[in-house]
């Protein structure tokens, strides 16, 4: 019999995962187009990724990018909020000798790598102006002085399977990506986010390399003065001093140290819903928050840069609080 908590979880996923069945009960077999690799591009309706029942819990496997994995480290790729509740409903029901393991779960051996694997690819300045991937992030006005910091794989999936052997168990239909990079302090890769071009294909790729926080910019960010977090790593090229959170999950474990310097800066969507659950989270920690004015030019910064919107930064300290105040303000934003 399933574990009673995969079930749960596995459950509250069929609003998030496209084509979401049960095709069967006994034993379970729930299928939906995969997350990771996003399925078929040629076709909507087929579907190949699987959340199979084996020894009473939940397994993952994808048959077109061959993903093969837990089912906790599965929910925490997908829904890292919905992760921390699971692991405390285990906790709760089976013990802290059960969670251990579970947490155990999603970790995984990082490279040991011989040379930078970002050697094997090219930085965006390094690319002819007339380039493809040059022309598009010059649409998108990303200053000139960060174009270092992008790089650009013409086949990612190859080029991933380099780094991590069969991470990509079908590359036949490889494609160009923009590759952006997360570096620590110091300047070492521990993972990618990488944004493709198809707009028929899956936007963004995220490919952690450790098991840590997926936060871009702390090879640049300066700790001991104000800093700031936004939600994308384009959005943090327009501030002088910024990080960024992939995913927006507020995953903020890396800079608790800096606690007094950080301001979060979470894009302009007053009807995002799952926004304003990360935004309460972020006061009720006691960090200090951007709470955008009405009628910006744009959900995030780099919308706001493209329609001509001076001064970003100082609007952005114009409108940061704290506590009750950021309370107060929220409220007030989240109607508009």
């Amino acid at each position: 019999m399933i574990d009673f908590v995969d079930l749960q979880y596995a459950q509250t996923l069929a609003g998030r995962l496209d084509q979401y069945r049960i095709r069967s009960t006994n034993p379970y077999k729930i299928n939906f187009r995969c997350p990771i690799c996003g399925d078929s591009q040629k076709s909507r309706s087929k579907a190949r990724g699987w959340l199979l029942e084996r020894d009473s819990a939940f397994f993952y496997y994808c048959h077109n990018c061959g993903a093969s994995q837990s089912f906790s480290f599965f929910l925490k790729t997908v829904d890292p909020l919905a992760f921390k509740d699971y692991v405390a409903d285990k906790f709760m029901k089976d013990s802290a000798n059960t969670a251990k393991p579970i947490l155990e779960t999603t970790k995984f051996e990082a490279p040991r790598f011989e040379k930078n694997p970002l050697k094997s690819i090219k930085k965006v300045s390094q690319l002819n102006w007339n380039h493809p991937v040059k022309a598009y992030i010059e649409k998108r006005q990303i200053p000139a002085n960060q174009h270092y910091r992008l790089y650009y794989a013409p086949k990612f999936k190859t080029w991933i399977n380099s780094i991590i052997p069969n991470k990509f168990a079908n590359i036949e239909k490889d494609e160009p990506r923009l590759v952006i990079p997360f570096l620590d302090e110091n300047k070492r890769v521990f993972g990618v986010s990488a944004r493709g071009f198809d707009p028929k294909g899956i936007r963004y790729i995220t490919i952690m390399f450790e098991d840590r926080p997926k936060i871009f910019g702390l090879d640049t960010v300066n700790f001991d003065r104000e800093y700031y977090i936004v939600e994308g790593a384009i959005d943090s090229f327009f501030l002088k001093n910024a990080v960024a959170m992939a995913g927006a999950d507020g995953n903020t474990a890396s800079l608790k140290k800096a606690k007094e310097n950080a301001v979060f800066v979470f894009d302009a969507e007053p009807r995002n819903k799952e926004i304003h659950k990360r935004m309460e989270k972020i006061i009720d920690s006691g960090y200090k928050i951007c709470i955008w004015p009405k009628n910006v030019p744009g959900k995030d910064i780099n919308e706001m840069h493209l329609n001509k919107l001076n001064n970003i930064e100082n609007i952005i300290k114009q409108n940061t609080y704290k506590g009750l105040v950021a309370k107060l303000k929220f409220m007030e934003w989240r109607k508009s």
